[in-house]
C-alpha cells in the first residue's frame, strides 16, 4: 500500500521594502547617556561594562542608570526625560 504525501512550501512570498537608517549624532564631550537596568538577573554587571565601554572611548561622557522595578516604562522614561541624549536599554530575558 502506498501513501501519496503532498509537500508545500512554507516559504510565503512578499515584497521587500528598504529604508535607509537615520543620520547618527556623534556622541560628544558633555553629551549624556542614559542606561535603563529591567533587573534581569545579570544585566547590572552587562550595562556596567558597556558603560565602561562608552567611557573609554567617549571620556567626557555624562551617565544617568536608572533601574527599573516592574512599574510602567513611561514612569523609567520620566526619570531621565531631558538629561540624556542617548539610551541604552537593557529588555529580555
Amino acid at each position: 500500500m502506498s501513501s501519496l504525501v503532498t509537500l508545500i512550501n512554507p516559504v510565503g512570498q512578499c515584497e521587500i521594502h528598504t529604508a535607509s537608517l537615520a543620520p547618527r549624532r556623534g556622541l560628544r564631550e558633555g553629551m549624556a547617556v542614559g542606561f535603563i537596568d529591567n533587573m534581569k538577573p545579570n544585566v547590572q554587571p552587562f550595562l556596567e561594562h558597556i558603560e565602561l565601554l562608552m567611557r573609554d572611548q567617549y571620556p567626557g561622557i555624562r551617565t544617568h542608570t536608572v533601574r527599573k522595578n516592574f512599574t510602567s516604562s513611561k514612569l523609567i522614561a520620566n526619570e531621565l526625560e531631558g538629561r540624556i541624549d542617548y539610551l541604552v536599554n537593557a529588555w529580555g530575558d
